[in-house]
C-alpha cells in the first residue's frame, strides 16, 4: 500500500509539474513571410528585378550637319536655284529675301529660318553662322 501511495504522489506531482511549466517558446524560426518583413527592415526594400525595371531613355539624336549655301542663280522667269552642301534645291520654302541682294531664306526642317548669304556656313550644334573659309573641314 506504501507503494501505491507513494506512487500517486508522484503522479500527482508530476500533473502539477505539468501544469506549473512556462509556456512553450514557440516557433523557433519565422515564416518567410515574417523573415522578408525582418529583412526588409534591416537593409531596406528589396531591389528591383532589372527584367522588369524601365528601360533607359534612348540617347538623343546626333545634331544636324552642318548647311553651307555654295550659291543662287535667279532666272528672269522668276524661278531660283539653291545650293546647299553641293546639291542643287528646287524647295520654294527657300526663296531670296527681299531687299537683300544675294541672300536666301533658309528654313530648316525644325521650322527655324536663316539668312544666309553665298559662301556662309551655319552649324546647328553651336548655332552659329561663319563664312565657309573659316570652318573647319
Amino acid at each position: 500500500m506504501k507503494r501505491t501511495l507513494v506512487l500517486c504522489a508522484l503522479l500527482a506531482g508530476t500533473a502539477l509539474a505539468v501544469q506549473a511549466q512556462p509556456p512553450q517558446l514557440g516557433r523557433l524560426f519565422l515564416s518567410p513571410e515574417q523573415r522578408a518583413q525582418l529583412d526588409a527592415q534591416r537593409y531596406g526594400p528589396p531591389a528591383p528585378d532589372p527584367a522588369l525595371a524601365a528601360p533607359p531613355p534612348p540617347p538623343p539624336p546626333p545634331p544636324a550637319p552642318p548647311v553651307e549655301l555654295n550659291g543662287v542663280v535667279q532666272r528672269s522667269s522668276g524661278r531660283s536655284t539653291v545650293w546647299l552642301n553641293q546639291e542643287a534645291q528646287n524647295e520654294p520654302h527657300n526663296r531670296l529675301a527681299s531687299g537683300k541682294p544675294g541672300t536666301l531664306t533658309l528654313r530648316l526642317s525644325n521650322g527655324q529660318v536663316l539668312l544666309l548669304k553665298p559662301g556662309q556656313r551655319y552649324d546647328p550644334a553651336s548655332g552659329t553662322v561663319s563664312e565657309a573659309q573659316e570652318a573647319p573641314p
